[in-house]
């Protein structure tokens, strides 16, 4: 369920683990529901576990120059939270990962992870590839934003996220692509 979502979002082939695999990886996790404009983790705290968002989605941000928040990924559902840097990476987080929606989330703690990686050694590298998977989107991220209008990027999100999008705030899309509110305004008024 968990691990079968997730190897679809990377386009990764079921095939790669077994059915009793996937069952245990599965049964490594603890499932918990997070309302609206719940925080998983904030800005400055150290990540106990590592979340999958299994249905729902959540944002990530910080507050800018001017002590506004800046929205600078979106961790859908399918994938898991970019609180996992904190986590992986045992250091205190540079920003927050909030829900956007009601959200049903699956969690792990670092024994689990280590305890999975010994029972099904060959994950390792099926999750180092999906790592390398989501930096190249990360990089991507950075490029379009250099290479596209705020309006053909704003068509790419379309087109990547879908009706998901409608459960995203406007300001936090329009703080994403890096315009005003009134200016998202204006590009859905052309688009539409």
């Amino acid at each position: 369920m968990i691990l079968e979502k997730l190897f679809k979002e990377f386009d990764v082939d079921t095939s790669l683990v077994t059915s009793k695999e996937a069952e245990l990886f599965d049964n490594s996790f603890e499932k918990i529901l997070v309302k609206r404009n719940g925080f998983l983790i904030r800005e400055g705290e150290l990540e106990k576990y590592s979340y999958f968002i299994f249905d729902g989605i959540a944002r990530c941000w910080t507050l800018n120059d001017k002590s506004e928040e800046q929205t600078f990924w979106f961790c859908k559902e399918g994938t898991f939270s970019m609180s996992n840097i904190s986590f992986t990476l045992k250091k205190k987080s540079d920003f927050n990962v909030q829900t956007l929606v009601d959200s049903i989330i699956y969690r792990i703690d670092k024994d689990s992870v280590i305890q999975i990686y010994e029972e099904i050694p060959h994950l390792k590298a099926i999750f180092d590839d999906m790592t390398a998977i989501l930096l190249s989107r990360i990089l991507k991220r950075n490029i379009d934003l250099i290479k596209y209008s705020p309006e053909q990027y704003y068509l790419l999100l379309m087109a990547e996220y879908g009706s998901v999008l409608n459960f995203i705030p406007l300001k936090d899309i329009a703080s994403y692509l890096g315009i005003t509110p009134q200016a998202l305004s204006r590009i859905r008024k052309r688009v539409f």
